[in-house]
């Protein structure tokens, strides 16, 4: 069986994102001999992995990496199916109280609970479901409350949501409840250089090594290279662009069909908007 070009792991780890940096800033020397091209943690006298300042690099470029793509609604960073099992009833009904599931964990309007948190990596919440605990019944949509959580008594479901202060709020319910989460996530940052192995730590994002590396020469132009930085803006824009197409055609490949005018009309009154 023939090899696969470039390996059977197509996203990018962080040893080859530094590489090819360092390709770029011509720092690709053997820092423990002085002489020669250095390899992994031998690699780069300027810009070796253990300089503070290409983790931060890293850091900035994978960061805004993601938030380009989320912008444009890249399905790579979507968490789907993320499933929270009892959470507790509350003790009584009143319109006064809310509940609140966050990074910490899980506030029942009284005390907070460490064992229901929320993935550390959401930014923000897409979907929500709900069902009784106990018994492996069909999730029911909750619905979101744009304008926030109507005040009143609670009852068997949870039933509406609202995203504030970086948590989910909901009314609670006098039943345990299991919940169904569906959210965007982003990369977990800063990256710590505490076993921080840069060969196995890798970039979910396929065919991103061109385009974070393109971020991280605009944040080196800043820092020691300003002649460059508009040379490096322009490549960061070429390789964005390409990144940004790949998911905007993969949505557009996605049949989307209206309703004929007046459907809805015939199965609301039975009669069409053409008859009137």
């Amino acid at each position: 069986m023939q090899a696969v070009v470039g390996g059977n792991v197509r996203y990018p780890n962080l040893q080859g994102i530094a590489d090819r940096f360092r390709s770029r800033i011509n720092d690709t020397a053997n820092n423990t001999t002085g002489t020669g091209t250095g390899a992994g943690n031998e690699a780069g006298l300027i810009m070796p992995n253990s300089n503070p300042d290409l983790l931060d690099f890293l850091d900035s470029a994978i960061t805004e990496t993601y938030s380009d793509l989320r912008n444009v609604g890249d399905p790579e960073l979507i968490l789907d199916n993320y499933i929270l099992t009892g959470i507790p009833a509350l003790a009584q009904q009143d319109p006064a109280v809310q509940v609140a599931l966050g990074y910490q964990g899980y506030f029942d309007g009284f005390q907070w609970h460490p064992e229901w948190t929320l993935p550390i990596g959401v930014s923000k919440m897409l979907a929500m479901w709900e069902r009784v605990s106990g018994g492996s019944w069909d999730f029911t949509p909750m619905q979101p409350a744009p304008f926030g959580l109507p005040g009143g008594l609670q009852g068997v479901r949870m039933g509406q949501w609202e995203m504030r202060e970086g948590m989910i709020w909901m009314r609670g319910a006098m039943q345990a409840t299991d919940l169904r989460l569906r959210a965007r996530i982003s990369y977990p940052v800063p990256l710590s250089p505490v076993n921080l192995n840069f060969s196995t730590a890798y970039v979910p994002l396929l065919d991103s090594k061109n385009a974070i590396v393109s971020k991280m020469l605009i944040q080196y132009a800043v820092r020691f290279a300003p002649e460059r930085y508009q040379m490096c803006i322009a490549e960061e824009a070429r390789m964005m662009a390409k990144l940004r197409l790949e998911v905007v055609r993969q949505m557009q490949a996605q049949e989307n069909a209206r309703a004929a005018f007046g459907e809805e009309a015939t199965a609301d009154f039975a009669i069409a908007w053409g008859w009137l």
